[in-house]
């Protein structure tokens, strides 16, 4: 029995066993739950961590009286797989929730993501291909797609121009770029290499040709210790070695006050940074520029950092209702524009991108007038990325081999290695089969 086959079997034996305690407790009581109210709205229950989303829900609510939207933000990015899982187990999904791409295989697989092909439709030539590829599997699409996250240098425009230096365009450059700042200022730095953020240091391994997951219909292959993430272990290595890079660990109070005070002068973010920038360095709006991260290659290339979208569990009892929710969240103007006034969103939906919000730079990006376009074109050569069952796990073991690494002295790609054995096993330890 597959995986899947076998879940499947599980959750019908539960389902099962529930009727017939429930038919047991209705014969004892000699009561039975109240038929609907066919004249009471349908009432979703949606997770999400964004900010101000209720914001965005009140849109729909205050137009769809028919069909009201809850909202539960207790969970952060971070923890709702974690919930996810837990509340299919005790059967008490809520009807749709916020995922981020990276852990959509997971609620996949373990049969949390149900499907919203009718609701996507033929909406592939609408659609940012980047998304669109990390949101369907095997042509059924499991998650209604928010955004991208195009990866971006951003740096201290003033610092670099103090110091006649060029934004960097190949990463030989980045690394001559962090020797000058280090030798001209000893408490400045170009950047930081940060054990805590594996998103990125997967998005720079993507970029260089590395794929830590595979699927071939048949079974998985992992490859998180290959050349392509070797190659930037080393890369790394070498600068940390040196002493031109920090190795604090980002969004921590001492990151925050290495931006603020201007420490750190660059960031390899994505599109969702700015906010983030102005949050913990107010004062230095006009400084920073986005540009294209370097590259290895002549052909340019782009790893994912980041991104989300909106299931459809399969628990909920009002899928059409859910998806009708799901596709206006993500794809409407007037959602669209309410997520750009009230959190951050560079959208999935192409005909999203046309509205006038996105005409012109965030506020704090103001002296940068192509910085949507710059985001549209980082888009067409993202790479294509496959996520597999156990991201957050392989996450968790990347930054504790890290860590260890940078304490201890030992090399990079040694822990690289640490992480490709932890997730192997884990994974075969769930059952999935691994090359």
């Amino acid at each position: 029995m597959s995986r899947t086959a076998s879940r499947r079997h599980i959750s019908a034996a539960l389902c099962l066993a529930g009727t017939a305690a429930l038919s047991l407790a209705a014969c004892t009581t000699g009561t039975a739950d109240p038929a609907p109210d066919p004249e009471s709205p349908v009432v979703l229950e949606y997770w999400s961590w964004a900010p101000n989303i209720e914001e965005v829900v009140s849109i729909w609510n205050e137009a769809n009286p028919d069909i009201q939207v809850e909202v539960n933000n207790s969970a952060g990015g971070g923890e709702i797989t974690a919930k996810l899982l837990a509340a299919a187990e005790g059967g008490n999904l809520p009807d749709l929730s916020n995922i981020t791409y990276d852990n959509l295989p997971t609620l996949v697989v373990n049969e949390i993501a149900d499907d919203v092909s009718d609701a996507m439709g033929d909406r592939e030539a609408d659609t940012a291909v980047p998304a669109w590829n990390l949101t369907t599997f095997g042509g059924v699409n499991y998650a209604v797609p928010q955004g991208t996250s195009p990866q971006m240098l951003f740096y201290r425009t003033d610092v670099f121009a103090e110091l006649g230096l060029e934004p960097p365009t190949t990463w030989d450059e980045y690394a001559q770029a962090a020797r000058v700042i280090r030798e001209n200022d000893p408490d400045t730095y170009l950047a930081t290499f940060p054990s805590n953020d594996a998103s990125l240091f997967a998005a720079l391994a993507q970029q260089a040709g590395g794929q830590w997951w595979s699927n071939d219909g048949e079974q998985w292959s992992v490859d998180i210790d290959g050349d392509a993430s070797v190659r930037v272990a080393d890369y790394w290595q070498g600068l940390v070695d040196e002493g031109v890079v920090a190795t604090m660990n980002t969004y921590t109070p001492e990151w925050q006050a290495a931006v603020a005070d201007g420490t750190l002068v660059s960031w390899l973010g994505a599109v969702w940074s700015p906010p983030l920038i102005e949050q913990n360095a107010p004062d230095t709006a006009g400084l920073w520029r986005a540009v294209e991260i370097p590259q290895w290659d002549p052909e340019p290339a782009a790893g994912v950092m980041g991104g989300s979208g909106t299931v459809v569990t399969t628990q909920t009892e009002h899928p059409e209702q859910a998806r009708e929710f799901a596709l206006w969240l993500n794809t409407s103007p007037e959602a669209i524009e309410a997520y750009i006034e009230h959190a951050s969103i560079w959208p999935s939906a192409l005909e999203g991108r046309e509205i006038d919000a996105l005409q012109s730079p965030p506020d704090f990006m103001s002296e940068q007038s192509d910085y949507y376009e710059l985001a549209a074109r980082i888009d067409e050569y993202t790479v294509p990325v496959t996520w597999g069952p156990n991201v957050a796990f392989g996450f968790d073991s990347f930054s504790n081999a890290v860590s260890e690494a940078l304490s201890t002295g030992t090399s990079f790609a040694d822990a690289l290695t640490v992480v490709q054995q932890s997730v192997v096993e884990e994974m075969a330890s769930l059952g999935y089969p691994v090359e």
